[in-house]
C-alpha cells in the first residue's frame, strides 16, 4: 500500500456496546486498504467510550446527550476528512477486503457516486444466511419497491453524496430506507456482487429492529414525507408505501392518519 492511496473515511456509531466495539473497529483497521480514519461516534452511552486501540487513524467524537443514530452518522461524517465515505454500527464487522475492492471499483467507474455490495447475515448460533442473490439486479426504482435493500455497512461513496443528502436527523427509525432511496434518485449507484461485511441478527433486546408499533409509525410517516416527490412519479411504489402507512396507523389506533394513507393510495390508481 502506498501514500498516493485515497483516503476513505469510515464512521462508526456506537453507544452503551462497548464490548462489541473493538470488533468492530479491528475489522477496520486490519483491512488491505491502509489510507483510511476510523470515526466513532459515541452517542451518548452511559459510560463514555475509550478506545480499545492506540491506532492514530482512529479517534473519538463523543455526544454527552443522545441524537439518534441517524444524525450520530452525520457528526462523525461532518467531522470525516475522506474522499470516500462509508459507515459501520458497532456490532457488525467488515470483511478484510471490503475497502480495497469497492475503492478500486469506483476507481474504474467514475460515474458510479455509490456501490454497495452483500452482507452477510449471522443469527445467535452463528448460522449464516443472505437476503440478496449475488445476481442481484440494481435500479433505483426496484430498490423504492423492496423498502431498500441497501444495508450500511456494505456501501462505499464518494464525498460529493454527502455533501448533498445528509442523514434525517429526526428519524429514529428506517433511516436507511430514507438515505438511500434519496441517493439512488440523485446519484448514480452500483451494485457490486461480492460479500463485504457481516451483519449481526442475534435477536438482542438493544436492536432497533425489536421495539414498537408507534416508533415505526411514526418514522415510516417521515420516510413517505421525505421521498413523496419520488412517489408521486410511481403509483405502485406510491400504492406500496402508504398501505404500509396506513395498515401502522390502525395499528396505532390513528384512524385519521389511516384515512390520509388511504387517500395517498386511492390517489395513486387514477389513471
Amino acid at each position: 500500500m502506498t501514500s498516493t492511496q485515497a483516503m476513505i473515511s469510515v464512521v462508526i456509531t456506537t453507544k452503551n456496546r462497548i464490548t462489541l466495539l473493538p470488533r468492530a473497529i479491528n475489522s477496520v483497521l486490519e483491512q488491505t486498504w491502509s489510507s483510511l480514519e476510523v470515526i466513532v461516534v459515541d452517542d451518548g452511552s452511559d459510560v463514555p467510550v475509550e478506545l480499545p486501540t492506540s491506532d492514530p487513524r482512529v479517534r473519538l467524537i463523543r455526544n454527552d446527550e443522545s441524537v439518534g443514530l441517524a444524525e450520530a452518522r452525520n457528526i462523525g461524517f461532518r467531522a470525516a476528512i475522506g474522499e470516500f465515505f462509508c459507515m459501520l454500527d458497532d456490532d457488525d464487522w467488515y470483511l478484510p477486503e471490503k475497502l480495497e475492492r469497492q475503492q478500486d471499483y469506483l476507481q474504474r467507474h467514475p460515474d458510479i457516486d455509490l456501490v454497495f455490495s452483500r452482507v452477510v447475515m449471522r443469527d445467535a448460533e452463528g448460522v449464516e444466511s443472505y437476503y440478496l442473490p449475488l445476481e442481484h439486479v440494481h435500479t433505483p426504482e426496484l430498490n423504492l419497491m423492496a423498502f431498500n435493500v441497501i444495508h450500511p455497512a456494505s456501501v462505499l461513496f464518494r464525498r460529493q453524496v454527502f455533501e448533498k443528502i445528509t442523514f434525517e436527523p429526526s428519524i429514529r427509525k428506517y433511516e436507511d430506507t430514507l438515505f438511500f432511496n434519496l441517493v439512488c434518485f440523485e446519484f448514480q449507484t452500483a451494485y457490486f456482487p461480492m460479500d463485504v461485511a457481516v451483519w449481526m441478527q442475534d435477536g438482542r433486546p438493544d436492536q432497533l429492529t425489536k421495539r414498537f408499533f408507534d416508533r415505526n409509525y411514526k418514522n415510516f410517516g417521515i420516510v413517505c414525507e421525505n421521498i413523496h416527490y419520488i412517489l408521486q412519479r410511481y403509483p405502485a411504489a406510491r400504492r406500496l408505501y402508504y398501505s404500509r402507512l396506513g395498515w401502522q396507523a390502525l395499528r396505532c389506533h390513528d384512524v385519521i392518519g389511516a384515512f390520509k394513507a388511504a387517500v395517498q393510495v386511492f390517489i395513486s390508481l387514477i389513471p
